[in-house]
């Protein structure tokens, strides 16, 4: 199965090094791997990286890589501009931010999973949230979007979902560029409403979420584009916001509760080449206070 992932980057090389170390050891028999990055223009070494990698990377067995660096109109403009690359052949489609890592063998679960649901038009998995440090926070388990629920709440996780290609350029659905912040909630809005046969798979875990402090989601321009959201949707859909954010939580841990809990994961550490195993000494669905989250319990 051959996968095309996306990662948009600006000035992070720190944190893409890992992502691009991540997606490059997902080769095995079965999976191969296409990466490419959209750069916004860096300034921090990032694009002088790029061409390092790409000289190496270009065309290999199984994994190859690629990259383009011009001004764009921001992170969703990037993702855009990737998407529009997506070669002939490509079986998944999937975007993977910067400072998120796959996690070992994910894309060749995600391949079986595909295998075993040829109805799937969308996978979607579960995926650890860590500190800026590597350091375990919780797990966040899949819980399967519904219309009433997606209106408000974003319930498919970026670095979690995967497209199969044929559908993902057959329905077209992309980044409103029009938000700053905000329109991953309404990209996945967009492809449940359109009805796309979405399979949740809880129980396989595919990606690391690194709460930055500098995460998009959860910046001051975040606030104002979800305030003036709810204010432009219908007022029961607006008002409906908490009972739909709480019942995604709820079905999360139902979900979690119903899977094995993790014992450890495996990421790609600031100047490290190999990945370093993290043990989980108390596994945890509950986001809670630890830090800082837009769907947080």
């Amino acid at each position: 199965m051959k996968f095309y992932i996306v990662t948009p980057v600006l000035n992070s090389l720190g944190w893409l090094q890992r992502c691009v170390y991540s997606v490059a050891d997902q080769v095995r028999e079965g999976v191969e791997v296409h990466h490419h990055v959209q750069d916004g223009g860096s300034g921090d070494g990032t694009v002088r990286w790029l061409e390092e990698w790409c000289r190496g990377h270009a065309h290999g067995t199984g994994y190859s890589f690629s990259y383009a660096s011009a001004s764009d109109a921001g992170m969703y403009d990037a993702i855009n501009k990737a998407w529009a690359r997506v070669p002939q052949g490509a079986d998944v489609v999937a975007h993977l931010n910067a400072d998120e890592q796959y996690l070992p063998g994910a894309l060749g679960r995600v391949a079986a999973a595909f295998d075993e649901h040829p109805e799937a038009e969308i996978l979607l998995g579960s995926f650890v949230v860590v500190d800026a440090s590597g350091n375990y926070i919780c797990h966040r388990r899949s819980a399967q979007p519904v219309r009433w629920r997606s209106q408000t709440v974003c319930e498919l996780t970026t670095c979690t979902t995967f497209h199969r290609a044929e559908a993902f350029i057959c329905h077209g659905v992309r980044y409103d560029t029009s938000y700053r912040a905000l329109a991953d909630v309404v990209f996945h809005r967009d492809l449940v409403n359109r009805g796309l046969r979405i399979v949740t798979l809880p129980e396989m875990l595919t990606s690391v979420f690194a709460v930055t402090g500098t995460n998009l989601g959860w910046t001051d321009i975040s606030q104002r584009e979800w305030e003036a959201e709810l204010a432009r949707l219908p007022w029961y859909v607006s008002r409906r916001h908490g009972v739909a954010q709480a019942c995604n939580n709820l079905l999360r841990r139902v979900a979690d509760w119903r899977c094995e809990p993790p014992q450890e994961y495996a990421i790609y550490m600031p100047g490290g080449g190999q990945r370093q195993v993290k043990k989980i000494r108390k596994p945890t669905a509950h986001w809670g206070k630890r830090s800082v989250s837009p769907d947080s319990e």
